[in-house]
């Protein structure tokens, strides 16, 4: 029973002594024996290699403060569970919401970066009808309910053509809209290459956060007179020609 006592009076000792170093130098160190001078306290890895592990708990919502009492500006935890709007991640209080801390850029987009000439895309000519673009297929993983979803393409039309071109965007096979351009350059006597350039945005609502998502470019070009091709020379004039598709949560 003494030696217990005696234990617990030595423990309390060097709490009291490190809380009052603490105290008369403003800094503590762990690892090092010169902590920074302007941190509170300064975390030397190089020799015990080691990371700091934040309290791991359950949030119910970025709104809901609980588990804890109430909202604490500058409260950083990580989060184990998925509930509502949040998910296993490292998050920090603004003093009204949970905020995560993001893992990957907010936006995320790809970009075509070769040659190709769209056209009917249909067997035996009979009629226009959409086919996918090939390297034109966007992944994302949700990390929020909704995301903006935006589309941009430039290039040009053949000589004497009267014709218009259509994109559409598909997530998971469905279409969630798209744009068309007319590509009119028809001149009877000596014929004329007319440009043309088209943007899409949407708000894509309705998704489960922890989700990845899978959007496909899609698109045809059809005429009544000439060469309905709509060209996209991304390769060799990138500077004028371009299809880039980009979502931002």
């Amino acid at each position: 029973m003494k030696k217990t006592t005696q234990k617990k009076q030595l423990q309390i000792f060097f709490i009291c002594l490190l809380f009052c170093s603490a105290g008369l130098f403003a800094q503590v160190g762990i690892g090092t024996n010169n902590p920074n001078s302007n941190a509170l306290l300064d975390i030397d890895a190089t020799t015990s290699v080691g990371g700091l592990l934040l309290p791991r708990l359950t949030l119910t919502s970025t709104s809901s403060f609980a588990p804890l009492a109430a909202h604490v500006a500058g409260m950083t935890v990580y989060n184990t569970a998925t509930n509502n709007d949040v998910t296993p991640g490292q998050y920090y209080n603004d003093g009204t919401r949970w905020v995560r801390v993001e893992r990957t850029s907010p936006i995320q987009s790809v970009t075509f970066t070769n040659d190709i000439s769209i056209d009917k895309n249909t067997p035996g000519n009979q009629g226009p009808a959409y086919a996918d673009i090939n390297g034109m297929s966007l992944q994302f993983t949700a990390t929020k309910t909704s995301v903006f979803v935006n589309f941009t393409a430039s290039g040009f039309g053949y000589t004497n053509s009267m014709s218009s071109v259509h994109f559409r965007i598909l997530n998971g096979g469905v279409s969630i809209g798209g744009t068309m351009s007319k590509i009119q350059s028809y001149d009877d006597l000596t014929g004329t290459v007319t440009t043309w350039s088209l943007a899409f945005s949407k708000p894509l609502t309705g998704l489960t956060i922890g989700t990845q998502y899978t959007l496909q470019l899609q698109a045809f070009a059809y005429g009544i007179s000439g060469t309905d091709d709509a060209v996209v020379y991304a390769s060799t004039d990138p500077d004028n020609n371009h299809m880039t598709l980009t979502v931002m949560q």
